[in-house]
């Protein structure tokens, strides 16, 4: 006797994709507070997606009259997330420019030497174009391109699954 296989429903698919994007917020906060990797601009900018993607699926999930337009919006934080991902790889390998704010920069111009000590305790700034962390290679925006990929083709999936 062979096993069929069986599609995910649409609550099932919502289920899928509360676990994707809990697993990239934890993600993140366990690299900056358990490893001391600390985030770049770009970076806080992904974060901000999957904050999105994780809050607009525990709506679709809990409040199934907004299934549809939570679904929808899910899509469009994942096509945010995933043009910040590839901005951000593409610029790590030279292809595009980071945004202006990313690069660092060491003419700005302090008028005495307190205020530079004063700025360096107050401020930690990662830029974007230095990799603080990589994974089999890869770094974390490399990463996230599949992941906001894989989130969403669940919610393209979502959206035209019924039940």
């Amino acid at each position: 006797m062979t096993a069929m296989l069986t599609l995910p429903t649409s609550r099932q698919t919502l289920l899928l994709l509360i676990f994707f994007a809990a697993v990239l917020s934890a993600s993140g906060f366990v690299l900056e507070y358990g490893f001391g990797v600390l985030p770049c601009k770009m970076c806080w900018w992904q974060r901000y997606a999957h904050w999105a993607i994780l809050a607009l699926t525990m709506t679709a999930y809990t409040l199934p009259q907004a299934q549809r337009p939570a679904t929808m919006a899910i899509g469009v934080a994942a096509l945010t997330g995933l043009g910040i991902a590839v901005w951000q790889f593409a610029a790590q390998h030279g292809w595009l420019p980071f945004p202006a704010s990313c690069v660092s920069d060491a003419s700005q111009a302090f008028s005495s030497a307190d205020d530079l000590l004063n700025n360096l305790n107050r401020v930690k700034i990662v830029p974007c174009d230095k990799e603080t962390f990589k994974l089999l290679g890869l770094s974390l925006a490399g990463w996230n391109i599949p992941a906001m990929l894989a989130i969403l083709g669940l919610s393209v999936y979502g959206l035209f699954r019924r039940s």
